[in-house]
């Protein structure tokens, strides 16, 4: 579905993003992990094809930086980092916004309009607030919300820039939930987080940032048993114990923190 083939950004004369290439199915729940500044936004934004850069990135065939806004939206959702929605009105109608790739100015809403809302809601459970307004929204049911919208658009691929920054423990295994069970629906996401353990409890496999390469793509077991993960926060971690699957958790040995 899709296929990324030695993308690079440079930006003001630096080469943020370094020829990465890589390829993704439906049904996929990836995270995107590295140090801050690694360029994992710059990637996320490239392949949405908000930024200009070199390589080639395709959906399902279709090169996404030839295609027109409403064609790309219908293959390409992204949710960027800090997203707000702005405007004070339902969340209903935040919803049936999304709906834009499909319709014409003051169109009348399809039954297919409202039963991709109607999925959208379902699967984020937030079919209960539908009728808030968006002012009244916790950070948390904001973020299920932003990204109900994405899963509405109908669109194959979901960007979502760290979407659990902010987010207590709680909200974070809830919305990590929500993106497991949008993958299962036979979408591709690819998620770029700061919170190591969810990425290793929650996704199917793991791409890591360094220095603006892809330095690692494999299952969340092998990004552990290779020694990736020190390397790429020039730290030692530690294993603490494990999920009721198996999977294990980490978190950084602060006697073996090197210098920074």
């Amino acid at each position: 579905m899709l296929e990324v083939k030695n993308v690079s950004v440079n930006i003001g004369g630096k080469e943020i993003v370094r020829d990465i290439s890589f390829s993704a199915g439906k049904f996929e729940n990836i995270a995107l992990v590295g140090t801050n500044g690694a360029g994992k936004t710059t990637l996320l934004r490239a392949l949405s094809s908000l930024l200009e850069h070199s390589g080639e990135v395709t959906v399902s065939g279709a090169d996404v930086s030839s295609l027109s806004e409403k064609e790309k939206a219908k293959l390409i959702s992204f949710v960027p980092q800090g997203a707000e929605i702005t405007g004070d009105f339902e969340v209903r109608r935040f919803l049936e916004l999304a709906r834009y790739p499909y319709r014409k100015p003051w169109e009348k809403f399809s039954d297919r309009d409202f039963a991709a809302i109607n999925e959208a809601a379902e699967l984020t459970d937030t079919a209960k607030f539908m009728d808030r307004k968006t002012g009244t929204l916790s950070g948390g049911e904001m973020q299920r919300v932003l990204i109900a919208g994405a899963i509405a658009q109908e669109s194959s691929v979901l960007f979502l820039d760290e979407p659990l920054t902010y987010l207590d423990p709680v909200q974070r295994i809830i919305v990590s939930e929500i993106i497991r069970k949008v993958a299962k629906t036979g979408r591709l996401v690819l998620t770029v987080t700061h919170e190591i353990n969810e990425a290793l409890v929650f996704s199917d496999r793991i791409l890591a940032m360094k220095a603006g390469t892809l330095v690692f793509d494999g299952t969340p077991r092998l990004f552990l048993e290779s020694g990736v993960l020190s390397g790429l926060f020039d730290c030692d971690f530690v294993t603490f114990g494990n999920t009721p699957d198996g999977r294990d958790l980490v978190f950084p040995s602060r006697k073996e923190i090197r210098d920074h």
